[in-house]
């Protein structure tokens, strides 16, 4: 007769690891929901920086405007 416990361990080991990772995934939804997302202002400071760090690469260019790209 065949031993099957190599095969029993085996995906005992992939039920436990796929419950950790739906535990972890349900928990990462709590601290999402618990805690949103500020949604930022553009600050000027930030402005700023960008615009000089595309004058230094790109001399002569002129920052309009900047916005994130979803």
């Amino acid at each position: 007769m065949p031993s099957y416990e190599l095969l029993f361990v085996c995906i005992s080991a992939i039920v436990v690891v796929f419950f950790l990772l739906a535990m972890l995934a349900l928990v990462m939804r709590l601290i999402m929901a618990v805690f949103p997302e500020k949604i930022l202002q553009s600050d000027s400071a930030y402005v700023a920086a960008i615009a000089s760090v595309m004058s230094t690469l790109f001399p002569g260019t002129k920052i309009t405007k900047v916005e994130e790209i979803k």
